[in-house]
């Protein structure tokens, strides 16, 4: 079995799916397969995965506010935005899928 920060081959995960399924819903211990050198994945349990979605909403959230409250103390311009990449950009926030 892995440590939280080992990085199993495919093969190697294909092999101990079962196994590590239980261990990410049961435990909420992730596991990082890789393809390559650069291609990675995490596999986290369901809770796991809804609790970051809503994190991840909660800080897209703050910062919109944030800058609207910049807006209205005059401390930013009234910004028009491209497309949903520049608006995620300009505030710093990572682009949804």
């Amino acid at each position: 079995m892995t440590t939280p920060h080992e990085a199993l081959g495919i093969a190697e995960a294909r092999s101990q799916l079962g196994t590590l399924v239980a261990r990410a819903v049961h435990g909420h211990q992730p596991t990082t397969i890789r393809r390559s050198t650069t291609e990675r994945a995490v596999l986290i349990s369901e809770a796991d995965y809804e609790e970051l979605l809503r994190a991840r909403r909660e800080l897209e959230a703050g910062r919109v506010a944030e800058a609207i409250a910049a807006h209205s103390r005059g401390d930013r311009a009234m910004m028009t935005y491209d497309s949903k990449e520049a608006l995620y950009a300009d505030l710093d926030l990572p682009t949804p899928q």
